[in-house]
Protein backbone atom coordinates (compact mmCIF):
# COMPACT_ATOMS: atom_id res chain seq x y z
CA UNK A 1 0.00 0.00 0.00
CA UNK A 2 2.86 2.40 0.82
CA UNK A 3 4.51 1.62 -2.23
CA UNK A 4 1.37 2.53 -3.91
CA UNK A 5 1.42 5.65 -2.83
CA UNK A 6 5.20 6.19 -3.26
CA UNK A 7 4.51 5.64 -7.09
CA UNK A 8 1.44 7.68 -7.28
CA UNK A 9 3.35 10.71 -5.76
CA UNK A 10 6.25 10.43 -8.14
CA UNK A 11 3.92 10.41 -11.34
CA UNK A 12 1.96 13.77 -9.61
CA UNK A 13 5.44 14.71 -9.82
CA UNK A 14 6.48 13.78 -12.66
CA UNK A 15 3.05 15.21 -14.06
CA UNK A 16 3.72 18.28 -12.66
CA UNK A 17 7.22 18.48 -13.70
CA UNK A 18 6.56 17.97 -17.45
CA UNK A 19 3.90 20.46 -16.94
CA UNK A 20 5.73 23.31 -15.82
CA UNK A 21 8.23 22.09 -18.46
CA UNK A 22 5.75 23.04 -20.91
CA UNK A 23 4.30 26.09 -19.75
CA UNK A 24 8.13 27.28 -19.49
CA UNK A 25 8.55 26.60 -23.18
CA UNK A 26 5.08 27.96 -23.88
CA UNK A 27 5.56 31.25 -22.40
CA UNK A 28 9.40 32.13 -22.71
CA UNK A 29 11.38 34.78 -20.44
CA UNK A 30 11.15 37.34 -23.00
CA UNK A 31 8.92 37.81 -26.30
CA UNK A 32 10.24 40.01 -29.27
CA UNK A 33 8.20 41.92 -31.50
CA UNK A 34 10.04 42.30 -35.00
CA UNK A 35 9.02 45.89 -36.38
CA UNK A 36 9.58 46.34 -40.29
CA UNK A 37 9.80 50.05 -39.96
CA UNK A 38 11.54 52.86 -38.37
CA UNK A 39 10.79 54.11 -35.06
CA UNK A 40 7.93 56.82 -34.81
CA UNK A 41 6.10 55.81 -37.89
CA UNK A 42 1.79 54.27 -37.34
CA UNK A 43 3.74 50.79 -37.29
CA UNK A 44 5.80 51.38 -34.54
CA UNK A 45 3.11 53.86 -32.68
CA UNK A 46 0.47 50.68 -32.53
CA UNK A 47 2.48 48.12 -32.03
CA UNK A 48 4.52 49.86 -28.82
CA UNK A 49 0.60 50.80 -27.76
CA UNK A 50 -0.43 47.63 -28.13
CA UNK A 51 2.43 45.31 -26.81
CA UNK A 52 2.47 47.32 -23.71
CA UNK A 53 -0.93 46.10 -22.51
CA UNK A 54 -0.61 42.81 -24.02
CA UNK A 55 2.22 42.28 -22.36
CA UNK A 56 0.76 43.07 -19.13
CA UNK A 57 -1.95 40.43 -20.16
CA UNK A 58 0.25 37.76 -20.97
CA UNK A 59 2.64 38.16 -17.97
CA UNK A 60 5.96 38.45 -20.08
CA UNK A 61 7.67 41.33 -21.24
CA UNK A 62 7.32 42.01 -25.08
CA UNK A 63 10.65 43.85 -26.43
CA UNK A 64 10.40 45.88 -29.67
CA UNK A 65 12.75 45.65 -32.35
CA UNK A 66 12.82 47.85 -35.32
CA UNK A 67 14.23 46.59 -38.27
CA UNK A 68 13.38 48.92 -41.34
CA UNK A 69 14.21 48.61 -44.84
CA UNK A 70 13.66 46.41 -47.90
CA UNK A 71 9.69 47.04 -47.60
CA UNK A 72 9.42 44.96 -44.74
CA UNK A 73 11.59 42.01 -46.37
CA UNK A 74 14.73 42.84 -43.40
CA UNK A 75 12.56 42.25 -40.50
CA UNK A 76 10.75 39.25 -42.20
CA UNK A 77 14.30 37.22 -42.51
CA UNK A 78 15.10 38.09 -38.88
CA UNK A 79 12.40 36.03 -37.69
CA UNK A 80 12.31 33.17 -40.19
CA UNK A 81 15.64 33.05 -38.91
CA UNK A 82 14.60 32.73 -34.91
CA UNK A 83 13.68 29.40 -33.58
CA UNK A 84 9.46 28.92 -34.22
CA UNK A 85 9.34 28.59 -30.09
CA UNK A 86 6.94 31.69 -29.27
CA UNK A 87 9.38 33.73 -28.13
CA UNK A 88 9.92 35.73 -31.90
CA UNK A 89 6.45 37.39 -33.12
CA UNK A 90 6.54 39.10 -36.43
CA UNK A 91 4.62 42.86 -37.14
CA UNK A 92 3.39 42.22 -40.42
CA UNK A 93 1.43 45.39 -42.68
CA UNK A 94 0.29 45.94 -46.08
CA UNK A 95 3.48 45.33 -48.09
CA UNK A 96 5.60 42.49 -46.62
CA UNK A 97 1.91 40.42 -46.29
CA UNK A 98 0.42 40.99 -49.63
CA UNK A 99 1.88 43.91 -51.83
CA UNK A 100 5.18 42.46 -51.42
CA UNK A 101 4.46 39.81 -53.67
CA UNK A 102 3.05 41.82 -56.97
CA UNK A 103 5.53 43.98 -57.01
CA UNK A 104 8.96 42.47 -56.64
CA UNK A 105 10.03 39.62 -59.15
CA UNK A 106 11.59 37.57 -56.50
CA UNK A 107 11.06 37.89 -52.13
CA UNK A 108 12.92 35.84 -49.59
CA UNK A 109 10.12 34.41 -48.04
CA UNK A 110 6.72 33.33 -48.86
CA UNK A 111 3.98 35.91 -47.08
CA UNK A 112 1.19 32.44 -47.35
CA UNK A 113 3.24 30.10 -46.07
CA UNK A 114 6.10 31.15 -44.02
CA UNK A 115 4.00 32.85 -41.68
CA UNK A 116 1.25 32.08 -39.52
CA UNK A 117 -1.23 35.13 -38.50
CA UNK A 118 -1.76 35.58 -34.50
CA UNK A 119 -3.90 38.85 -34.62
CA UNK A 120 -4.48 42.23 -35.71
CA UNK A 121 -3.48 44.95 -33.49
CA UNK A 122 -4.73 48.46 -35.23
CA UNK A 123 -5.37 50.47 -38.92
CA UNK A 124 -5.36 53.80 -39.82
CA UNK A 125 -6.95 55.50 -42.90
CA UNK A 126 -4.55 57.63 -45.28
CA UNK A 127 -4.09 61.23 -45.06
CA UNK A 128 -3.52 62.90 -48.48
CA UNK A 129 -0.96 65.92 -47.14
CA UNK A 130 0.87 68.18 -49.25
CA UNK A 131 4.25 70.45 -48.52
CA UNK A 132 3.34 73.87 -47.01
CA UNK A 133 4.11 75.69 -50.04
CA UNK A 134 2.85 73.82 -52.49
CA UNK A 135 0.94 76.30 -53.23
CA UNK A 136 -2.89 73.37 -53.44
CA UNK A 137 -4.95 73.98 -50.72
CA UNK A 138 -7.43 71.70 -51.59
CA UNK A 139 -7.75 68.22 -54.20
CA UNK A 140 -9.23 70.32 -56.72
CA UNK A 141 -6.15 72.84 -56.91
CA UNK A 142 -3.54 70.22 -56.61
CA UNK A 143 -5.44 67.89 -59.61
CA UNK A 144 -5.26 70.94 -61.76
CA UNK A 145 -1.32 71.29 -60.71
CA UNK A 146 -1.13 67.71 -61.48
CA UNK A 147 -2.98 67.86 -65.12
CA UNK A 148 -0.85 70.59 -65.76
CA UNK A 149 2.18 69.71 -65.46
CA UNK A 150 2.23 65.48 -65.07
CA UNK A 151 4.93 63.74 -63.64
CA UNK A 152 6.13 66.91 -61.64
CA UNK A 153 4.43 66.52 -58.64
CA UNK A 154 6.85 64.44 -56.10
CA UNK A 155 4.96 61.73 -54.03
CA UNK A 156 6.48 60.10 -50.93
CA UNK A 157 5.91 57.29 -49.62
CA UNK A 158 7.02 54.99 -46.67
CA UNK A 159 8.77 52.76 -49.07
CA UNK A 160 8.64 50.86 -52.24
CA UNK A 161 5.06 48.44 -52.21
CA UNK A 162 3.99 50.14 -48.93
CA UNK A 163 0.30 50.88 -48.58
CA UNK A 164 1.37 54.48 -49.18
CA UNK A 165 3.06 53.68 -52.26
CA UNK A 166 0.14 51.59 -54.24
CA UNK A 167 -2.45 53.54 -52.58
CA UNK A 168 -0.94 57.15 -53.73
CA UNK A 169 -0.20 55.40 -57.12
CA UNK A 170 -4.02 54.58 -57.45
CA UNK A 171 -5.48 57.44 -55.96
CA UNK A 172 -3.61 59.69 -58.13
CA UNK A 173 -4.56 57.66 -61.41
CA UNK A 174 -7.76 58.17 -60.08
CA UNK A 175 -7.65 62.03 -60.40
CA UNK A 176 -6.30 61.88 -63.15
CA UNK A 177 -2.51 62.82 -62.77
CA UNK A 178 0.70 61.33 -62.48
CA UNK A 179 3.56 61.55 -60.01
CA UNK A 180 7.04 60.52 -59.38
CA UNK A 181 7.70 58.29 -56.22
CA UNK A 182 10.19 58.74 -53.88
CA UNK A 183 10.51 56.15 -51.27
CA UNK A 184 11.72 56.28 -47.77
CA UNK A 185 12.65 54.20 -45.21
CA UNK A 186 9.60 54.54 -43.48
CA UNK A 187 6.92 57.38 -42.44
CA UNK A 188 8.61 59.42 -40.58
CA UNK A 189 11.63 60.23 -42.62
CA UNK A 190 9.13 60.84 -45.44
CA UNK A 191 7.40 63.35 -43.35
CA UNK A 192 10.27 65.60 -41.95
CA UNK A 193 11.55 65.27 -45.84
CA UNK A 194 8.22 67.20 -46.44
CA UNK A 195 8.34 69.56 -43.66
CA UNK A 196 11.90 70.70 -45.11
CA UNK A 197 9.94 71.08 -48.83
CA UNK A 198 11.61 68.20 -50.00
CA UNK A 199 8.64 66.20 -51.22
CA UNK A 200 5.06 67.42 -52.56
CA UNK A 201 2.50 65.45 -51.99
CA UNK A 202 2.07 61.95 -49.85
CA UNK A 203 -0.92 59.44 -48.73
CA UNK A 204 0.18 58.82 -45.25
CA UNK A 205 -1.39 56.85 -42.37
CA UNK A 206 -3.08 59.07 -39.87
CA UNK A 207 -0.56 58.46 -37.17
CA UNK A 208 2.45 59.41 -38.90
CA UNK A 209 1.29 62.61 -40.21
CA UNK A 210 -1.63 63.77 -38.12
CA UNK A 211 0.18 65.72 -35.69
CA UNK A 212 2.56 67.52 -38.36
CA UNK A 213 -0.74 68.56 -40.04
CA UNK A 214 -2.84 69.58 -36.86
CA UNK A 215 0.25 71.89 -36.24
CA UNK A 216 -0.11 73.20 -39.46
CA UNK A 217 4.01 71.63 -41.00
CA UNK A 218 1.53 70.13 -43.28
CA UNK A 219 -1.60 70.78 -45.22
CA UNK A 220 -4.32 67.70 -44.83
CA UNK A 221 -6.51 68.08 -48.06
CA UNK A 222 -8.40 64.51 -47.93
CA UNK A 223 -8.80 61.42 -45.68
CA UNK A 224 -9.16 58.07 -47.57
CA UNK A 225 -11.81 56.80 -45.85
CA UNK A 226 -16.01 56.15 -45.68
CA UNK A 227 -16.13 58.70 -43.01
CA UNK A 228 -14.06 61.97 -41.66
CA UNK A 229 -11.81 61.27 -38.73
CA UNK A 230 -12.94 62.78 -35.45
CA UNK A 231 -9.60 64.49 -34.76
CA UNK A 232 -9.69 66.15 -38.25
CA UNK A 233 -13.13 67.29 -38.18
CA UNK A 234 -12.97 70.04 -41.24
CA UNK A 235 -11.29 67.48 -43.68
CA UNK A 236 -13.33 65.43 -46.35
CA UNK A 237 -12.90 62.59 -47.37
CA UNK A 238 -12.41 61.23 -51.43
CA UNK A 239 -15.69 60.36 -51.22
CA UNK A 240 -17.52 63.76 -50.19
CA UNK A 241 -14.64 64.97 -53.44
CA UNK A 242 -16.48 63.06 -55.58
CA UNK A 243 -13.67 59.79 -56.01
CA UNK A 244 -16.36 57.08 -54.96
CA UNK A 245 -14.77 54.04 -52.78
CA UNK A 246 -11.05 55.75 -52.51
CA UNK A 247 -10.32 54.15 -49.50
CA UNK A 248 -7.31 52.88 -48.33
CA UNK A 249 -5.46 52.32 -44.35
CA UNK A 250 -2.36 50.86 -43.32
CA UNK A 251 -2.97 47.82 -41.14
CA UNK A 252 -0.82 45.97 -38.22
CA UNK A 253 -1.04 43.13 -37.02
CA UNK A 254 1.23 40.15 -35.25
CA UNK A 255 2.59 36.90 -37.35
CA UNK A 256 4.57 34.22 -36.03
CA UNK A 257 6.84 31.71 -37.91
CA UNK A 258 5.31 28.52 -39.20
CA UNK A 259 6.22 26.00 -36.95
CA UNK A 260 5.82 27.87 -34.06
CA UNK A 261 3.19 25.76 -30.85
CA UNK A 262 -0.24 26.29 -31.05
CA UNK A 263 -0.27 27.34 -27.37
CA UNK A 264 2.07 30.24 -28.25
CA UNK A 265 -0.08 31.55 -31.10
CA UNK A 266 -3.31 30.86 -29.04
CA UNK A 267 -2.03 32.56 -25.97
CA UNK A 268 -0.78 35.71 -27.96
CA UNK A 269 -3.92 36.06 -29.48
CA UNK A 270 -5.93 36.17 -26.56
CA UNK A 271 -3.72 39.24 -24.85
CA UNK A 272 -3.34 41.26 -27.67
CA UNK A 273 -7.55 40.69 -27.90
CA UNK A 274 -7.31 41.33 -24.11
CA UNK A 275 -5.54 44.53 -24.57
CA UNK A 276 -7.80 45.73 -26.98
CA UNK A 277 -11.13 45.37 -25.00
CA UNK A 278 -9.27 48.39 -22.94
CA UNK A 279 -11.44 51.56 -22.92
CA UNK A 280 -7.55 53.63 -22.04
CA UNK A 281 -5.79 51.50 -24.87
CA UNK A 282 -8.88 52.18 -27.55
CA UNK A 283 -8.66 56.03 -26.52
CA UNK A 284 -4.97 56.35 -27.18
CA UNK A 285 -5.47 54.49 -30.63
CA UNK A 286 -7.44 57.07 -31.43
CA UNK A 287 -5.74 59.74 -30.51
CA UNK A 288 -2.99 58.66 -32.73
CA UNK A 289 -5.26 58.27 -35.56
CA UNK A 290 -6.12 54.61 -35.33
CA UNK A 291 -8.52 51.94 -35.34
CA UNK A 292 -8.38 48.52 -32.78
CA UNK A 293 -8.39 45.30 -35.13
CA UNK A 294 -9.76 42.37 -32.62
CA UNK A 295 -10.67 39.07 -33.47
CA UNK A 296 -9.65 35.34 -33.78
CA UNK A 297 -6.45 34.24 -35.55
CA UNK A 298 -8.99 32.68 -38.61
CA UNK A 299 -10.39 36.49 -38.37
CA UNK A 300 -7.03 37.76 -39.29
CA UNK A 301 -6.08 35.54 -41.63
CA UNK A 302 -9.04 35.86 -43.40
CA UNK A 303 -8.41 39.80 -43.36
CA UNK A 304 -5.18 39.09 -45.46
CA UNK A 305 -6.79 36.92 -47.85
CA UNK A 306 -9.24 39.61 -48.57
CA UNK A 307 -6.45 42.35 -48.46
CA UNK A 308 -4.42 40.02 -50.96
CA UNK A 309 -7.56 40.01 -53.13
CA UNK A 310 -8.15 43.77 -53.49
CA UNK A 311 -4.11 44.92 -54.01
CA UNK A 312 -2.45 42.29 -55.54
CA UNK A 313 -4.64 42.62 -58.88
CA UNK A 314 -4.38 46.23 -58.28
CA UNK A 315 -0.84 46.81 -58.04
CA UNK A 316 -0.21 44.45 -61.63
CA UNK A 317 -2.89 46.29 -63.44
CA UNK A 318 -1.22 49.83 -62.40
CA UNK A 319 2.35 48.32 -63.24
CA UNK A 320 3.57 49.41 -59.72
CA UNK A 321 6.92 47.74 -59.40
CA UNK A 322 9.38 48.33 -56.47
CA UNK A 323 12.04 51.23 -57.37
Amino acid sequence: MQRQSFLRGALALALAACCAGALAQARPATIRFIVPYPAGGAADQITRLVAHDAAAALGTPIVIENKGGAAGMIAAETVLRAEPDGATFYVGANAPMVINQAIYDKIPYDPEKDFVPVAGMGKAPLLLVTRKDLGAATVPALVGMGEREPGKLTMGSASSGNITHLAGEYAASQMGFKVTHVPFAGSAPAITSMMGGNVDIMFDALPSCMQQAKAGRIVPLAIMDSQRFPQLPDIPTMDELGYKGLAASAWFGVLARSGTPQAAIEAMNKAINEALKKPELVEKLRNIGAQPMPGTSAQFAQFIAAERAQWMPLAKSLGVKAD
